[in-house]
């Protein structure tokens, strides 16, 4: 039988004051792991941070901080395997579930077989288990809505995060770069202004609202943004590339010359996009055989769609046409070039320099890989057509460029002078006559951007760094 003999209460103090002993040693580590870590210590804060899970197993808060110490040292796999702990540990706790989605996430973006569908539920968690809205949790979560292509969702969590916490200013950097994504340009870069005045002060933040002032052709915020952004990072060659793009938009050739000369430098000359738009601001500048060598060099190094067809219009220029039809041919041969765009190129070459049927068969390939809709590529079929005197079927071409396009001025000439040749001499009034009116309308035949600005330029979004929560003292 057990002694159920009364202790005397001198005895009852002792277990009570040994049982305070480990949670006062706790807190101290604790404070000591913190402020190791932000002293940059992280090797010592990791010793006091394992020291407090040795103090109590059970502590979820030790191994969350010794996760983001693990995190800083790059052992992020060693850092996941303790926020799974601390969740395990508190699995109703937003930053445990926050930490370690974020963690996984990060962990996905390294190794391909780490991607999968658990940190967004981790963070759904989160954001459903805060008791107050959470603005970290709402936007990790728009992150990882955002690298699964759901753009829309990720703009509604960046949008919860702001309304949580309205100085949580990379939030707006990351509703930009999702209202972009979503054609929205404008609503994007009101966005990255609000960032910037609401502390966003990084080198991507007025990066992307360049691209955001690019995509609207605003050539002078654009120039200002990515002006602000090579003062922060000299070294930045994509922002050098953005800050050339800008002032060729303005028309400033030479400022943009130098700005892509200095892109170029930043990555030692490896840089190809700065090389294409390098080559061309020479053509802009009527430097057409500087422009020819460079683009001709950068090709053999590094076949990009642009360099085909800037160095061809370089030949152009040159009177090459010969050398210019056969870059385009071996355009056409490659997986990009075989596109209606590139057929349509070669057309327009071979049209100066080869007999009309072989520029018909290049229109009639970019017509056909465009479903039939291409009305520049109808309208110099309907030329080809001409040159070959098939008048009818010319006619037949130029209606459907027109079609395509009502306000094409070009092609309503060409159709009247199809249809007099045809003896349809009323239809020819009215199609001079229409043509007429859109000239008078527009000032132009054919309206064309001063610069094109490259698709792969304006993709280049900078995303915030994920935000992880720790938990104060315990």
């Amino acid at each position: 039988m057990t002694d159920q003999t009364v202790t005397p209460v001198l005895d009852q103090s002792a277990p009570r004051a040994a049982a305070r002993l480990p949670e006062s040693q706790l807190q101290s580590l604790f404070e000591q792991g913190r402020r190791l870590w932000e002293r940059g210590e992280l090797e010592a804060a990791q010793a006091a941070f394992r020291q407090a899970v040795r103090c109590d197993a059970e502590h979820a808060p030790s191994y969350q901080w010794l996760g983001a110490v693990l995190r800083d040292l790059g052992e992020l796999r060693a850092a996941v395997r303790m926020w799974r702990t601390a969740e395990a540990l508190a699995p109703d706790d937003p930053r445990a579930l926050l930490n370690l989605g974020v963690g996984l996430f990060e962990l996905g973006k390294f190794f391909v077989a780490n991607r999968t569908a658990e940190p967004l539920q981790l963070l759904r968690r989160a954001v459903a288990c805060a008791t107050a809205p959470y603005a970290k949790a709402w936007f990790n979560l728009g992150n990882v809505l955002y690298v699964h292509g759901d753009y829309a969702a990720a703009r509604e969590a960046y949008a919860a995060a702001l309304a949580a916490d309205a100085g949580l200013a990379v939030a707006y950097r990351n509703l930009g770069n999702a209202l972009l994504r979503l054609e929205q340009p404008a609503a994007a870069l009101d966005a990255y202004r609000q960032g910037v005045a609401a502390g966003d002060t990084d080198v991507a933040a007025h990066h992307n609202l360049g691209l955001a002032a690019l995509r609207l052709r605003d050539a002078q915020t654009a120039e200002e943004a990515f002006q602000a952004a090579v003062t922060l990072r000299p070294t930045d060659g994509e922002c050098w590339l953005g800050l050339g793009n800008a002032q060729a938009l303005r028309g400033d050739f030479q400022a943009a010359g130098a700005a892509f000369a200095e892109a170029r430098a930043s990555r030692g000359g490896q840089y190809p996009e700065a090389a294409l738009d390098l080559g061309k601001a020479l053509l802009a500048m009527g430097q057409s055989q500087a422009a020819a060598e460079l683009l001709s060099r950068q090709l053999a190094e590094t076949p990009l769609p642009g360099f085909y067809r800037q160095l061809s219009r370089a030949y152009v220029k040159l009177g090459q046409l010969a050398e210019a039809a056969r870059v385009l041919r071996s355009f056409v041969a490659t997986s990009s070039g075989n596109t209606a765009q590139g057929h349509y190129e070669l057309g327009l070459v071979l049209a100066q320099c080869e007999p009309p049927h072989v520029a018909e068969l290049a229109f009639r390939s970019a017509i056909e890989k465009s479903q039939g809709v291409f009305p520049e590529a109808w309208h110099r079929l309907g030329r080809a057509l001409m040159r070959q005197n098939k008048s009818a079927l010319a006619v037949e071409a130029f209606r459907y460029a027109i079609e395509q396009r009502p306000d094409f001025a070009e092609a309503l000439k060409d159709l009247g002078q199809a249809l007099y040749r045809s003896s349809d001499l009323h239809a020819a009034d009215a199609a001079l006559n229409a043509a007429l009116r859109v000239e008078r309308a527009t000032g132009q035949l054919n309206l064309r951007d001063l610069w094109a600005i490259e698709d792969e330029l304006l993709s280049g979004l900078r995303q915030a760094a994920c935000l992880y929560d720790l938990p104060p003292s315990p």
